[in-house]
């Protein structure tokens, strides 16, 4: 048994008021926007196993302080997004463990300050290390988080929640390479609404801002989970389709236009449409910029046909080589 064993089994049995305790110094210091931005109630579910973490951290006589299990670090994680509904610094989220640790070692100085001096002190230093990696740990989930978002953002459109041109280009670098290593075809949609610009001219950019939300819904809808759909241009849409080829693509080509028609063309005057051009790969190349300017020659030619679909013409040899036979 360690010699702090006694006051530190007191701390651990009185987990609920030590994290009231902690909960009224946050209150403390935060504005009422900030209380009320205070997830009591995850605070209340998960706090007192927290403080168990430390305590049972201080009073083994074995391993790293700083080495946390997984569900110990799962919890410290959570530290992270005490304050989820602004912006948080790693300083606050680092002055909210060390109001923790004020909190417990207010509680152990009461146990242990005037009867035994040098017990209180080796408590003291055994809890700055414990509450220490809780407090890296909360710091490196906010980095974490912060560093997903940030990704998120330079990844996605603002207006539609779609990928922008920067996703896409990533992915489909990332299905080419599948193709080099492996064979696996995947087709590439290229889409344009069709009377875009006669709503913006007759209601405003507002409601062209409304069909383009619309649109996207109607996509996330029809795509599958594996599919990947981004915004790249003003009205202009892509879909990449893994393990597709043209002809399967054009089923999906034709469901996204189908959607367009009867979830947002009804809904506007004058009405809107979808023209949708399909490559694919290898069939049409194995070059992204290759696939996107088939693709994109397609969209024009049903566009200039009338027609909701066209397919990918294909590439200059192979119509040689059909010439010869």
């Amino acid at each position: 048994m360690t010699p702090i064993r006694g006051p530190l089994a007191r701390l651990d049995s009185s987990r609920d008021e030590l994290a009231k305790a902690w909960l009224v110094r946050l209150i403390e210091r935060a504005s009422l926007e900030e209380i009320s931005e205070l997830p009591t109630d995850r605070i209340a579910r998960e706090l007192p196993a927290l403080i168990g973490d430390i305590v049972g951290s201080v009073a083994s006589t074995n391993g790293d302080p700083y080495e946390l299990s997984e569900e110990q670090t799962k919890r410290a994680a959570a530290l992270a997004a005490l304050r989820s509904g602004r912006d948080t610094s790693a300083a606050e989220v680092a002055r909210d463990v060390a109001a923790l640790q004020t909190v417990l070692v207010r509680a152990l100085r009461d146990e242990l300050a005037e009867s035994d001096p040098d017990r209180f002190a080796d408590a003291v230093e055994q809890l700055a290390d414990a509450t220490g990696a809780i407090q890296a740990a909360a710091v490196e989930e906010l980095v974490r988080r912060r560093s997903r978002e940030l990704e998120s953002q330079a990844n996605t459109d603002p207006l539609t929640g779609l990928g922008n041109l920067r996703h896409l280009q990533t992915q489909i670098a990332h299905l080419l390479e599948l193709h080099k290593r492996y064979g696996n075809p995947f087709a590439v949609l290229l889409m344009d609404i069709d009377g875009l610009k006669r709503i913006n001219d007759a209601h405003g950019h507002q409601a062209g801002d409304r069909v383009l939300m619309q649109v996207a819904m109607s996509m996330r809808r029809s795509i599958r989970n594996v599919d990947v759909a981004a915004r790249i241009g003003g009205d202009e849409f892509c879909v990449l389709a893994p393990e597709q080829d043209v002809e399967a693509a054009s089923t999906l080509a034709e469901r996204l236009a189908n959607a367009v028609g009867e979830e947002v063309a009804g809904n506007e005057e004058p009405p809107v449409g979808l023209s949708v051009g399909v490559a694919s790969c290898p069939q049409h190349g194995t070059e992204a910029e290759t696939l996107i300017d088939t693709a994109d020659r397609a969209m024009y030619r049903a566009k200039a046909a009338g027609e909701d679909v066209a397919l990918g013409e294909p590439p200059p040899a192979e119509v040689a080589e059909e010439a010869k036979t």
